[in-house]
């Protein structure tokens, strides 16, 4: 490590990375647009420009992106002259800018008006009109982009060349004429789309998806782990005013996915989207509560009445068979051992096969999110033909977990014997002939635990919105059902 002086304060700062870096990591704020600490520094916007001086040599201005740290530097990221020169680049940037900040689904997270805000450029003092350029471009499934927010960070066009290894961006035209475009005005493709409004600065790059579903500040983030794959990327879920998930983004995580996360990750909203079935109704969407068959078919009924029920289909000879989830955490899964132990049977869980979607980045193809984290408490994995072939011959069946009929197939567990009862935890009630009993349970972004990567890792899930009322934590459904099967044991 190399040590120098920031402000006053002597820092040690990794020789192999920039100035920004090192001011950065100690907490010093020096601001930014073209550089971005996944990608190769460039240098384009200088907005990142502070005093340096060496030994005996006089302080001088340079772009802290471009600068080596080197033993005995002195920086000063607010001397008078450092700042002067980054007023000028924003103002030059400003230059042409639109000011559409109120309908710009970029505001209050884009880095162009924090940074204005803060230095208090409310006006600029050229009287030439702003250049016009193309508005609402759309750049393929994912993307729209807008040139004239557009102020040439190059940052899209790099992520394209050095992270998914896939050139598709370039900055055509010359001088004022400079735009973002594709080679040959192709659209991007590509399962990396969305990073690329990301790290877009500003509002030029947004999401086709995302535009005008909210407002940034109207968004609760609480941080979680993507459950589209087994690599387990850090992400922030993001909730609109305690109702609604409405995105997800990736959280740096350095073990696992750095800066970035995979589209089909950041677009896996439906399942956490379900509206609640309408009141009384059993089937069409969210299960809130529990449900019992009775003679006019399945109809909704109080959690201990559905427990019982459960408990005289599964307590009875021969053990059923119980499969859960991948989706269950690791605490989830625990519950489930326990409970299988009470009948007493083996668990398993499961376990589709690869996705088609494997990767050299991110995407590990595997469906799975705790197929370690399971396999490793002891759960085996079951592909879906092998559960099915299982449950046709089977008396009776548990079925625990978000998404386990979908991932089994409602379609063929309809077409079960008439004779196999199934008994079931799951985000909604499926119409099944054989279903008997099933409760509704949280999604991921419902619940609290973990879940083990492919690496081994353990990655956290927090609360980020609150589960639909009387629909209670998996764990505790399952301790409850355990005990009365226990208590049921023991009586007989």
């Amino acid at each position: 490590m190399t040590k120098i002086t920031v402000n006053g304060r002597e820092i040690e700062a990794d020789p192999k990375q920039p100035l920004i870096r090192a001011c950065h990591d100690a907490g010093i704020d020096v601001p930014m647009y073209c550089y971005h600490p996944g990608l190769t520094p460039v240098g384009s916007c200088r907005i990142c420009q502070v005093e340096v001086s060496q030994q005996n040599q006089p302080p001088r201005v340079v772009a802290a992106c471009k600068t080596s740290v080197a033993e005995g530097m002195t920086v000063q990221t607010d001397a008078p002259k450092a700042r002067e020169v980054r007023r000028e680049c924003l103002e030059f940037l400003l230059k042409n800018h639109p000011l559409d900040c109120p309908i710009c689904d970029k505001a209050g997270e884009c880095d162009l008006q924090d940074y204005s805000f803060n230095e208090g450029q409310g006006c600029g003092r050229s009287v030439e009109p702003r250049r016009k350029l193309h508005k609402r471009r759309s750049l393929g499934d994912v993307i729209v982009l807008d040139e004239e927010r557009c102020i040439l960070c190059s940052r899209c066009v790099r992520f394209c060349g050095e992270v998914t290894k896939k050139p598709q961006l370039t900055v055509s035209g010359l001088g004022a004429h400079s735009v973002i475009s594709t080679f040959g005005d192709r659209p991007l493709t590509g399962n990396y789309q969305g990073n690329l409004a990301d790290i877009c600065p500003v509002g030029a790059l947004t999401l086709k998806k995302f535009r005008f579903q909210a407002r940034v500040w109207n968004l609760a983030k609480t941080r979680s782990t993507c459950a589209e794959c087994s690599r387990g990327c850090a992400i922030t879920v993001e909730v609109l005013r305690g109702r609604q998930v409405k995105r997800f983004r990736p959280r740096y995580d350095p073990q696992v996915n750095q800066w970035w996360m995979c589209d089909t990750g950041r677009f896996a909203l439906g399942p956490v989207q379900q509206p609640l079935a309408a009141a009384g109704a059993v089937h069409g969407g969210r299960l809130a509560g529990a449900c019992v068959r009775g003679p006019g078919g399945l109809a909704r009924a109080t959690v201990d009445a559905a427990l019982g029920a459960a408990r005289e289909i599964l307590g009875n000879k021969p053990a059923p068979l119980v499969l859960g989830s991948p989706f269950l955490t690791v605490e989830e899964g625990r519950a489930l051992q326990a409970l299988a132990a009470a009948l007493p049977v083996a668990a398993g869980f499961v376990a589709p096969p690869p996705s088609g979607l494997a990767d050299d980045l991110l995407n590990t193809g595997d469906p799975c999110p705790n197929r370690r984290g399971l396999t490793e408490l002891g759960l085996r994995p079951v592909e879906p033909a092998a559960a099915r072939k299982a449950l046709a011959t089977a008396r009776a069946a548990l079925l625990v977990g978000e998404r386990v009929t979908t991932l089994l197939g409602a379609d063929e567990l309809a077409g079960l014997p008439a004779a196999v009862r199934l008994v079931v935890f799951d985000t909604q009630a499926h119409a099944l002939p054989g279903l008997d009993v099933c409760f509704g349970v949280p999604t991921h972004v419902e619940k609290s635990g973990h879940w083990v990567n492919v690496g081994g890792l353990r990655r956290p899930l927090e609360v980020a919105l609150a589960a639909p009322r009387g629909v209670a934590p998996l764990e505790t459904s399952l301790a409850r059902l355990a005990q009365l099967l226990s208590t049921a044991g023991a009586r007989s």
